[in-house]
């Protein structure tokens, strides 16, 4: 996704300007034709987001090593897994348009490549590139994104146009991953808890598969993480690691965000 930096409570993000189209004169010294463009505007807002781990003396007297880098490790890793969770989140949620922001744009059911019963098949790539090219999605000069678990990479591995050389530039079947093929970039993300890619009940479990292009998401940042290890005068000056960041994410452009569902 695309990303910038910000400042204040909620920003405007993008300026989005329509198609031009030129206009034959047909007559000499005919009036001038106005062409009427289309501004759009998508709102952002930033939230902030904490995590604060105590280290205690007593603990770090029972281990072998000093805990506190592991657990900083550990505090990047969960800003980023919350990071990717903001920008899943707002693949389907209602995007804030308009002059001051109060314009509610839904996901477009249009966009939707249906499940009809099967996982996630090179017949529905199909379906999902045709539908992005009819959408004017410059499919030459980047590649889209689609966010898949195990379930969708397996079911990919399935096909034999996927794992045959004819098809595909690499070998699928040698390490097990799909990680491009027919112009898309899958995006391995599993579930944990509730951060997880969006499912509903169809009689069994479908999986709705984001798929976007680097221009069609937005990831504002207000403050990237800091870490700061101090020592907390109120819990027995015990140490402590605390780590924030403020961000936020939205769709920039409906034509450029799609979905694909895969029935698990």
């Amino acid at each position: 996704v695309s990303s910038s930096t910000y400042r204040g409570e909620k920003i405007q993000l993008i300026n989005f300007i329509g198609p031009v189209y030129f206009i034959e004169r047909k007559t000499v010294y005919a009036d001038t034709k106005v062409t009427e463009l289309e501004h759009t505007s998508r709102w952002i807002t930033g939230r902030e987001y904490d995590c604060a781990i105590f280290v205690d003396r007593l603990d770090t007297l029972k281990m072998i090593y000093d805990p506190t880098n592991p657990y900083v490790e550990r505090m990047r890793e969960a800003a980023a897994r919350a990071m990717d969770k903001i920008i899943m989140d707002s693949v389907y949620a209602v995007a804030k348009a308009g002059k001051d922001g109060t314009t509610n744009v839904s996901f477009p059911a249009g966009n939707i490549v249906v499940h009809g019963g099967t996982g996630l098949t090179v017949a529905k790539l199909r379906s999902l590139r045709k539908m992005m090219k009819k959408r004017h999605v410059n499919l030459r000069g980047m590649k889209p994104v689609i966010a898949v678990t195990a379930e969708e990479i397996d079911d990919l591995l399935a096909e034999t146009s996927v794992n045959s050389f004819d098809y595909n530039a690499v070998k699928p079947l040698v390490d097990g991953e799909v990680s491009g093929f027919m112009g898309f970039n899958f995006l391995p993300y599993e579930d944990a808890g509730d951060d997880k890619i969006y499912t509903f009940d169809d009689t069994g479990t479908v999986r709705r598969c984001p798929v976007w292009t680097p221009d069609g998401m937005h990831m504002g940042v207000w403050d990237a993480l800091q870490i700061i290890i101090s020592n907390r005068a109120d819990k027995n000056n015990i140490k402590q690691i605390h780590g924030t960041f403020t961000c936020g994410a939205t769709r920039t452009d409906e034509d450029r965000v799609f979905a694909v569902e895969a029935k698990e």
